[in-house]
């Protein structure tokens, strides 16, 4: 065992990705709180540089940016492609999806108890937890994401609707009802469901997890490309620029995560020496963890409402008009750990 881990260890180099969180929907008063108050420089978004270990799959990626956030590893998530990035390697077709279910997307019936088979926090520190999830080596101990499970789900499923009744998009039919309130759903034809378009088979069926969702034991390195590289759209490595993180549906935390080829913009900014990227790749390649080598912006909160709610609570703290209601915001936010400090808030033991 010790010989397989230190094998893993040589091959292993230092990946730089740039995570940003960003939201589209902040009003200039927004903006000017989470850059006045949540060093944010632009106060549009919060940004962590980090170097990964070259084999970290996306699964324990997610435990890296809950640290690196802030985040209790509290809600659902999930990994997923650009819009136009999915439609042309799926074509917008059953048959185009299905086919990389297992290769590259979870398959339709991927349940809670496999996703999140990893999450086995009970109590003690979380710091410590989450630690352990995001250093390797790391191995995938689901079920669902093996490439023949995956396969076999996907059959049942088009095995299930060997002929299915096409319904005409919601959207449609909501129009149509605002102004006749008797319309029915229309049936616009039947056909098998591998023969259907996704937007015919979402408007007919519902799968829980949906079909855009990446399996998490994909390594982060080898789905993204560098900024400047060529996407392989034919192949199942190197098939985007971006990815998205998305956390809590609710209130829809989105991070863009891209890859670099190298830190000479990190380096040529300033933002970091040459002794501190080598200390950092030292520590990547011999403890096998991520090391964050750039912070812009404070740490932020679950249960807030996403980045325009933080903004808003920042600007309760420091420019509410009634102190009762701050103070309130100030010990709720004491109690999941954070502490106050001059300009903003951060979590003990970034």
């Amino acid at each position: 065992m010790k010989e397989n881990i230190s094998a893993i260890k040589n091959k292993i180099t230092p990946v730089l990705l740039r995570l940003e969180l960003k939201c589209d929907y902040l009003s200039d008063y927004q903006k000017r709180m989470l850059k006045r108050y949540g060093e944010s420089a632009s106060g549009e978004s919060i940004i962590r540089d980090i170097l990964i270990p070259s084999d970290m799959p996306l699964h324990n990626l997610h435990y890296t940016i809950q640290k690196l956030f802030g985040w209790q590893n509290s809600h659902l998530r999930s990994f997923y492609l650009p819009e136009d990035i999915y439609n042309k390697l799926t074509g917008g077709t059953v048959k185009g999806w299905s086919d990389l279910v297992g290769i590259l997307f979870q398959p339709p019936s991927e349940c809670e108890a496999d996703i999140f088979w990893n999450d086995d926090y009970e109590k003690g520190s979380l710091k410590v937890w989450l630690k352990k999830k995001y250093t390797g080596p790391y191995i995938y101990g689901g079920t669902m994401e093996h490439p023949e499970a995956a396969r076999q789900d996907v059959q049942r499923l088009l095995k299930r609707f060997k002929m299915l009744e096409v319904r005409e998009p919601f959207s449609e039919y909501w129009k149509r009802a605002e102004k006749d309130k008797n319309s029915e759903m229309r049936i616009i034809k039947k056909a098998p469901l591998i023969e259907l378009t996704l937007q015919e088979m979402n408007s007919s069926i519902i799968l829980d997890g949906g079909t855009e969702s990446l399996l998490e034991r994909l390594e982060v390195n080898k789905v993204i490309a560098a900024q400047g590289e060529d996407i392989n759209l034919e192949g199942i490595s190197h098939v985007t620029e971006e990815l998205i993180y998305n956390y809590d549906f609710g209130d829809n935390w989105k991070i863009k995560i891209t890859k670099y080829k190298d830190c000479e913009d990190l380096l040529k900014n300033n933002i970091i020496d040459e002794y501190e990227l080598k200390v950092a790749e030292d520590i990547v390649i011999s403890k096998h963890k991520p090391v964050c080598i750039n912070k812009v912006g404070v740490s932020v909160l679950d249960d807030v409402g996403g980045l325009s709610g933080f903004a808003d609570f920042l600007g309760t703290i420091y420019e509410g008009e009634d102190k009762e209601e701050a103070s309130g915001a100030r010990m709720w936010a004491k109690s999941l750990g954070c502490r106050h400090r001059q300009a903003g808030w951060m979590y003990y033991g970034y």
